[in-house]
């Protein structure tokens, strides 16, 4: 059985499973992912906190383009109350990245306490109100003008069926998060890979979920085949060519002479600056490192850098070059535009409370 857009469910009598497969992942064709859906909303009670909380959670695991595993999620629960499209892809980008602000393990939070010489937790502390601001920003602008919060299932939750249908991605999260320290990073010259881990982990998920939905070898090279797969590939390789392209023509130096030449510690660069730079790269991890060499000549304490990580953050969630942002539009199948004033009003809202500490403080 499969889920319709009107929330109707109902099973395909015209089109064989390998049509089905052609559009579709082994997690949605094999009535998995619904059905996590189901028991979800019947274990929390809650639909909003549910395409809240689960990308948030899932943003543990910092991969790239790590927002497509919640999306799916998102996707069938927000349906059923009442978010469009666009506010699916919001609150799934938005929600998956508010915990990178405080996460002690991203290399980003820790890359610019090391850099800027600030304690990282004294700047985890100093970020935490910003953290509330962004949960309040994309609560209400992803759900302004949303009276549902009903799901159409209920009942007692089947944990037995709960427990089968979340192991493949419970069993991608383990693997990735705990052996990330000990393989990953070695680099072999034949194969330019960094996060073994993160394959790993995604390779035996994909081995269970197959075992488990009992699609077959056949299902699965459909699924890896699909046109949806290849528009992600291709999608992403546009994203990482925006980034390579502005960086190879020089855009951060530019900026940064830019900065340097009007010889100024001003807020509203510490904003507009990092920001921008991540903007056009889809990379916090750029925007912050050369925001830092840009102003520490100036000087700058731990109240400027937790204004400079937050605005290069933002920069990154919203940028077109991000590939969270672009996995979730795609497997929407929903214009990445279409979002950007959502993403633009929640931005400003949360860039006006970080200003404001900041002059506060």
């Amino acid at each position: 059985f499969f889920q319709a857009e009107d929330g109707i469910r109902y099973q395909p009598r015209s089109r064989g499973l390998g049509d089905v497969y052609k559009r579709q992942g082994v997690y949605r064709s094999s009535g998995f992912l619904n059905r996590l859906g189901d028991e979800l909303v019947k274990l929390i009670k809650r639909p909003k906190l549910i395409v809240t909380l689960v990308p948030a959670v899932l943003g543990l695991l910092p991969v790239a383009g790590g927002a497509l595993m919640s999306a799916p999620i998102v996707d069938v629960v927000g349906r059923h109350i009442g978010l469009s499209r666009k506010l699916r892809l919001f609150i799934n980008v938005w929600f998956r990245h508010i915990i990178f602000l405080v996460y002690p393990l991203s290399t980003v939070l820790v890359t610019t306490a090391a850099l800027a010489g600030v304690s990282m937790w004294e700047l985890i502390v100093r970020e935490l109100p910003i953290l509330l601001a962004m949960v309040l920003a994309g609560y209400v602008v992803g759900f302004r003008g949303v009276h549902g919060g009903k799901y159409l299932v209920s009942g007692v939750p089947n944990k037995y069926v709960l427990l089968k249908v979340f192991s493949p991605i419970a069993l991608a999260i383990v693997v990735a998060t705990s052996l990330r320290g000990i393989i990953d990073g070695y680099l072999h010259p034949l194969i330019p890979i960094t996060r073994y881990s993160m394959i790993l982990g995604l390779v035996l998920a994909i081995a269970l979920l197959t075992v488990l939905s009992k699609v077959g070898l056949n299902g699965l090279v459909r699924s890896m085949a699909s046109r949806t797969t290849l528009e992600l590939v291709v999608a992403a390789f546009a994203a990482l060519l925006l980034r390579n392209v502005f960086v190879s023509v020089g855009g951060p130096k530019l900026i940064s002479e830019f900065v340097v030449g009007n010889n100024g510690l001003s807020p509203i660069l510490m904003l507009i600056i990092p920001a921008a730079i991540s903007l056009a790269t889809g990379s916090p991890m750029t925007g912050n490192v050369v925001s830092l060499s840009i102003f520490q000549p100036l000087g700058i304490g731990l109240h400027e850098v937790a204004l400079i990580y937050t605005s290069a953050m933002l920069g990154y969630i919203a940028s077109p070059a991000h590939l969270c942002y672009v996995y979730t539009a795609q497997y929407l199948n929903v214009p990445m535009s279409s979002t950007y004033k959502e993403m633009s009003i929640a931005t400003a809202i949360t860039l006006m409370v970080a200003i404001a500490i900041y002059l506060i403080l």
